[in-house]
């Protein structure tokens, strides 16, 4: 059966009140008020705290029912300042966290959704753990809007004792893609069938493959499939079908950007609601990251290779990709925003490395931007 993705859409209350003023306390997260100069104000959680935020001039009379589209959230006094550039990253690193998710909440609440054909394809003994999926999907869609386009996708959900099944059905959809990947990767056993994959068959067709094992809050939220629906995004910009191999190179971003914008992009979409639960989700999945010191700025910056190969491989923690990759994104999502992190796959499907392209949207060489940004990352990692 196939099901057209639906907007994920909330109930905004937005009302004009004389008493609203910005910085003062409020009652309950993601209400908007109007105060008497005509200024939207939306009700956010900063830390423990619910303050009133300023947002844009609200035009009452012509509202709409779609969520009121916001071009940024200001800072209030308990928000730490956001970097601007490079030159002052390091300076305010503690604010980075929160303009990357405010710049990508703006985005998401600013977009609608591109329309997908959705079809799941579920195992004959798998129940999935995700009611919603679909609601996924369409957030990666506003957070990447521009980006994504329209197509059919296939949600493949299956478990350990449906493997088989699964193989044919992968082949069966998207027959260059590697279906040998379910028995190798993604459910070579029982006790390790966790995860997903994205695949594309370089026109309009995406494929998301998902294991039904293991239940947590990944595999229940909705961030799994953000996650996965973010490399069809990428695909989509560059154009062409993800390499199924162990290092790809040039003009191929790097793994770590690949799955570090993946790890970013589902974090800031199943949590755009509330900045506490961006964080807590973040922080949780780089645990890793804060429990081991040996992660310093030396090390980010030698782990950030262009082209990876084996000898990198031998040395260096593959699984870093995700929560490195992903404070690299985040860095780079707080000085431009969510479009230039997308854009760097745009460029990269003209036959433009990663040098090239992030100097072009960056405005530095990657080579003098690396060490600010291994740095910043380092010292958001302060385990004192």
């Amino acid at each position: 059966m196939v099901v057209v993705l639906a907007l994920l859409v909330s109930t905004i209350e937005v009302s004009a009140s004389a008493a609203v003023k910005a910085g003062t306390n409020c009652t309950k997260a993601g209400v908007k008020k109007v105060d008497t100069a005509g200024k939207t104000l939306t009700c956010l959680k900063v830390g423990k705290k619910l303050i009133w935020n300023k947002a844009a001039v609200n035009p009452v009379a012509k509202q709409s029912p779609a969520p009121t589209p916001v071009t940024s959230v200001a800072p209030v006094a308990a928000v730490p300042t956001a970097p601007t550039s490079f030159e002052d990253l390091i300076q305010n690193y503690k604010g980075i966290s929160y303009a990357a998710w405010s710049k990508s909440r703006a985005k998401i609440l600013a977009s609608t959704k591109t329309d997908f054909n959705y079809q799941l394809v579920l195992g004959p003994n798998s129940q999935s753990t995700n009611k919603d999926p679909t609601s996924a999907f369409n957030l990666v869609t506003r957070l990447y809007s521009g980006y994504a386009k329209p197509g059919d996708v296939y949600l493949l959900a299956f478990n350990f004792e449906d493997r088989d099944w699964a193989v044919k059905q992968m082949e069966s959809i998207i027959p260059t893609a590697s279906s040998r990947w379910i028995y190798d990767v993604a459910c070579a056993t029982k006790a390790s069938c966790d995860g997903g994959g994205s695949f594309f068959d370089g026109s309009k067709k995406h494929l998301i493959v998902e294991t039904m094992v293991i239940i947590n809050e990944n595999t229940t939220s909705g961030t799994l499939e953000a996650h996965e629906f973010t490399h069809s995004v990428q695909q989509m910009a560059m154009g062409a079908a993800r390499p199924g191999t162990e290092f790809i190179t040039a003009p191929w971003l790097p793994n770590w950007y690949w799955e570090g914008q993946a790890r970013f992009a589902q974090n800031a979409t199943i949590w755009f609601e509330s900045f506490d639960s961006y964080l807590r989700l973040r922080n949780a999945t780089s645990r890793g990251l804060f429990q081991d010191s040996k992660y310093d700025s030396k090390y980010i910056e030698e782990y950030f290779v262009i082209n990876p190969n084996r000898e990198w491989g031998n040395k260096h923690n593959r699984q870093r990709q995700y929560d490195l990759g992903g404070m690299f994104i985040e860095i780079l999502t707080a000085l431009k925003g969510p479009d230039s992190t997308m854009e760097m796959w745009k460029l990269a499907g003209t036959g433009v490395g990663l040098e090239s392209a992030f100097e072009r949207i960056y405005g530095l060489p990657f080579s003098k931007a690396l060490p600010i940004m291994s740095k910043a990352i380092a010292l958001g990692l302060d385990r004192t």
